[in-house]
């Protein structure tokens, strides 16, 4: 038996965008031996089958053309084998996830999957999660990884504390100011590309430290970093074609402590100025103080007043305003925070060494970073659709911006 599940307001937006596969990877390195499928197939199977949105179907599938409304399908369960596979060995973990990121999951069957490669020369073996973002958002990674994996205690999500009042003129800025594009050459081949970097977890606490005047939090030292590895890799905004500023999307989570582990999407958007324009480290990151902040709670839920009207409107409305959003003027750059946890994970015994999370693959000239930071290894994942080696470059530049703020705050 099945039965229809309409999707949420959310889903529904992400279902419909149309920048590519809308699939992100987190990417998971243990050390020791790695386990059969077989194995691994009936622990998934343990802890995920009571899930209902694991069992969840996309009709119509992704990328078919919905002139309606689409709609979930719910089956009574899913076959492990179809979505649990082993993949041989031979590729870096990079190389396995960039090319997971961009092929498309099978649209008749629910849209993740559980990956085992075998990567000795990396020390162990890699499992990657990978699943479109309108079946879950990242937070929800955190939660199915808690479930599936062993001794992972803190790393349940934990609401954060959002002010009561909102800044107007930050919240105006936000939705208002005209928006400016990152460079990209006429005439040059684009194409989706994934880098990441670790950073040194000693270097980015000293960079939050980096201002005289208190700490800043992970997610406005994550804008600043960023903000300097655009400015490194592509010069001073003055210098680009076109006016206004560099924004970027910060994604909020929405959820609270009585919903702390709901899977789907479950987050506010915000666009935030991203100070590309700053001439030093410290005057990029004292830009980005309360910047975040700014959102109280009725601004955070801003986005979706709005788009609850606009799906009143119709289909065509809502594909009108996601062209907006994905115009790479309209924000041209994302950050992402994801906090994993500090207790050390383990799969039967094998401790993972690392976490690294990937976006979804950004429209055409858009960067997308993502800061994962499992039991104090913290790594920069950057997802471009740009000129070929821009994602290496940019991850570089992010983990060299790091270390400059990190001597201002030693200093």
């Amino acid at each position: 038996m099945s039965r229809c599940v309409p999707l949420s307001l959310a889903d529904e937006f992400v279902a419909r965008h149309t920048c590519g596969p809308l699939i992100w990877c987190v990417v998971f390195l243990l050390r020791g031996r790695p386990p059969g499928a077989e194995e691994l197939r009936r622990r998934v199977a343990a802890r995920w089958a009571h899930l209902p949105r694991m069992r969840w179907v996309l009709m119509p599938s992704p990328g078919a053309p919905a002139a309606g409304r689409r709609r979930w399908t719910e089956r009574s369960a899913f076959v492990a084998e179809h979505h649990v596979l082993r993949d041989p060995t031979g590729r870096t973990l990079e190389a396995w996830a960039s090319g997971a990121l961009t092929h498309p999951l099978p649209p008749d069957r629910p849209l993740w999957q559980l990956r085992l490669m075998p990567c000795p020369t990396e020390g162990g073996y890699g499992l990657l999660l990978r699943m479109h973002h309108a079946l879950a958002d990242g937070q929800s990674a955190i939660t199915l990884m808690r479930l599936l994996l062993d001794g992972p205690g803190d790393a349940r999500p934990a609401p954060a504390r959002r002010p009561e009042r909102s800044d107007p003129r930050r919240v105006a800025e936000s939705y208002l100011r005209a928006g400016l594009a990152v460079p990209l050459p006429p005439g040059r081949g684009v194409e989706p590309a994934l880098a990441w970097s670790p950073v040194d977890a000693d270097m980015f606490r000293a960079a939050r430290r980096a201002l005289p005047d208190g700490t800043a939090t992970t997610t406005e030292t994550l804008m600043a970093a960023a903000a300097g590895a655009l400015r490194g890799c592509f010069g001073d905004p003055a210098g680009w074609p076109g006016r206004g500023r560099v924004f970027t999307w910060v994604p909020v989570s929405l959820r609270t402590a009585e919903n702390a582990d709901e899977l789907g999407n479950m987050a506010s958007a915000l666009r935030l100025p991203l100070p590309v324009d700053g001439d030093t480290p410290v005057a990029r990151l004292s830009a980005c103080r309360g910047l975040v902040d700014a959102f109280g709670r009725r601004a955070l839920d801003l986005p979706w007043r709005l788009a609850r009207l606009v799906r009143l409107m119709g289909p065509r409305a809502m594909d009108a305003v996601l062209a907006r959003a994905m115009r790479p003027s309209h924000a041209a750059v994302s950050c992402t925070s994801l906090p994993w946890g500090r207790t050390p994970w383990a799969l039967d015994g094998d401790p993972v060494a690392r976490v690294v999370a990937s976006s979804v693959v950004p429209p055409v000239g858009c960067c997308h970073f993502v800061l994962s930071n499992y039991a104090d290894t913290p790594v920069v994942a950057v997802t471009t659709h740009r000129l070929p080696g821009d994602a290496r470059r940019l991850a570089a530049a992010f983990a060299r911006e790091v270390a400059r703020l990190a001597e201002c705050g030693a200093a």
